[in-house]
């Protein structure tokens, strides 16, 4: 068996003159070229056997990409294998974390194709081989599959499928409560996670860190009823270590749509009013006029101002829940009513602060 560690097209990382006097004596990343008369192979061949439709960007220096490869001899026989490790191999291009053939090897891919490498000695393991599976001058060849690749300078790529028929006056934004669907995927077509499987849109505010810092960008911008494609690369979806369900690196597909917004409210608020607040509030909520406001009368009072059109609660949580989270907010001593020395807006509690730190 081949030794642990790294596949057998992995090197030691070179010296970076090393390297690019490496890469200098191979010519370019077209289909090489081989010595006439059956002579040493003297640069890298490409043979591409499967290029996907759409190519919007090809392998080039700096990216990182995920792949899968059988390395073979000449003469057929296996030396090494990623799939037998059920796993893709993955690195960065051009910066001497693989043999230069390799490197060159995988410049000009397209994500989903297949393409047969074959590396001569000096652009692989020499005179000398490497371990006991690599004699030395042997010709390695490379069946690759590229799964996916990106550059850590990448942003998510958005396309709109779809628009609404109807006139769209207001899109997402920071802060707004949203409802979508989606599914998202690999792409190779993998398929990972569906809102659909739930029975009911996804939920999130945005901004707010409740999801992917791509998909919470790519969700930004929308109108109801809109479809969008999103590519997200790793390291704004799960980075390098992946999560439940996702491999490490992995540049997520996501389609989305936009099912409602909802305007949010200010970090930190439960409940605003659309204007000013009743100029006598603790009297209005006070309905008995008893001097004290238990939770029956404050949640009146607000459903009311709720249902009047005069204030809204914070979007995507239980009403009741929420009321009930303001009205522990206002009890101060916990005695399960309020006071009128007891109820403070929320604005007024901020300025409060803000004297106190000066």
């Amino acid at each position: 068996m081949f030794p642990a560690g790294p596949p057998s097209h992995s090197l030691l990382r070179l010296p970076l003159l090393q390297l690019l006097l490496l890469v200098v004596q191979a010519v370019g990343r077209g289909l090489g070229r081989a010595s006439p008369a059956g002579g040493p192979l003297e640069d890298v061949v490409i043979e591409r056997y499967h290029i996907p439709r759409a190519c919007p960007r090809e392998v080039q220096m700096g990216d990182f990409v995920r792949y899968h490869y059988n390395g073979t001899f000449e003469d057929g026989k296996k030396f090494d294998s990623s799939y037998s490790r059920n796993h893709t191999y993955n690195t960065y291009i051009g910066q001497g974390y693989i043999i230069p053939g390799m490197d060159q090897g995988l410049q000009g891919a397209c994500m989903g194709e297949r393409r047969r490498i074959t590396i001569p000695p000096h652009l692989a393991y020499g005179e000398n081989g490497t371990g006991d599976k690599i004699p030395g001058s042997a010709v390695l060849i490379f069946n690759v599959h590229v799964i996916d690749f990106h550059n850590p300078a990448d942003v998510v790529e958005i396309r709109t499928l779809s628009r609404p028929s109807e006139t769209c006056n207001e899109t997402t934004k920071l802060g707004d409560f949203v409802r979508y669907h989606y599914n998202c995927s690999l792409l190779d077509g993998t398929q990972l996670f569906t809102s659909h499987d739930y029975g009911a849109p996804q939920e999130a505010t945005l901004g707010a860190n409740k999801v992917i810092e791509g998909l919470d960008t790519g969700l930004q911008g929308m109108c109801v009823g809109e479809r969008r494609q999103l590519i997200v690369p790793p390291h704004l979806a799960h980075g390098e270590s992946g999560a439940r369900g996702v491999p490490g690196s992995a540049v997520l597909l996501f389609e989305v749509e936009l099912v409602s917004r909802e305007d949010g409210l200010p970090t930190g608020y439960l409940f605003v009013w659309h204007k000013d607040p009743p100029a006598n509030l603790f009297e209005d909520m006070d309905l008995n006029k008893d001097g004290e406001v238990p939770p029956e009368e404050f949640s009146t009072f607000i459903k009311a101002q709720v249902s009047e059109g005069k204030g809204r609660l914070m979007p995507g949580q239980d009403p009741e829940k929420t009321i009930g989270d303001m009205f522990q907010n206002q009890d101060r001593n916990q005695d399960g009513k309020i006071t009128v020395d007891e109820l403070k807006l929320k604005s007024d509690e901020d300025e409060e602060r803000v004297h106190e730190e000066l």
